[in-house]
């Protein structure tokens, strides 16, 4: 960045992540930033992940979820299930959708 930048340009700082919504608290701190000489930095989102569902594991999540292999029977093979992301939550709830009106409805009752 050269000298000559007036104090009202702002400073380009790049963020290797999808821009989160509907706030982005980094795009809230950098925007409210003032360096010493009041100079401001713009935060630009770069997004260097992308994510896809492994067809493989949601089968398989799919699978003991239809034949009711999840719960706290003895009979059942799994004890519970444990949600470490937000990317889980989404691919279970992709699930319990597709099975909506159907007898393979993984949560009959509850949904």
């Amino acid at each position: 960045m050269s000298s000559s930048n007036s104090s009202a340009e702002k400073i380009p700082v790049f963020l290797l992540k999808t821009k989160s919504t509907p706030h982005d608290g980094y795009e809230e701190k950098f925007a409210a930033t003032k360096k010493e000489n009041g100079q401001q930095f713009e935060p630009i989102f770069v997004p260097v992940l992308e994510h896809t569902f492994m067809q493989n594991g949601v089968s398989t999540v799919k699978n003991h979820l239809q034949k009711k292999q999840i719960g706290k029977h003895l009979s059942q093979e799994y004890g519970g299930m444990i949600f470490t992301s937000q990317r889980a939550v989404e691919v279970f709830a992709k699930l319990v959708e597709e099975g909506k009106g159907t007898r393979l409805h993984p949560l009959p009752g509850i949904i």
